[in-house]
């Protein structure tokens, strides 16, 4: 059974993700990971594999993040 919590937490990432945009989605690294960035309001997401990295006050930051990011862990 899931908790009150957890179920408020499922809500709220739905409700986010609804207002965001996909602006690109490419892949990095050597095992091709699936990276996006996505608008939401002002401010642009990074996701890596599908797992949110980071915001972004621009297009091209979010994009060197998720790069920077790949070439850190090595991936």
């Amino acid at each position: 059974m899931i908790s009150f919590k957890d179920l408020r937490v499922q809500i709220d990432e739905s409700a986010r993700m609804i207002n965001e945009k996909s602006v690109d989605t490419f892949t990095v690294g050597k095992d091709k990971l699936k990276a996006e960035i996505k608008k939401n309001g002002s401010k642009y997401t990074a996701y890596v594999d599908g797992d949110e990295l980071d915001e972004f006050k621009t297009e091209d930051e979010a994009r060197q993040g998720i790069k920077d990011f790949v070439k850190l862990m090595d991936v």
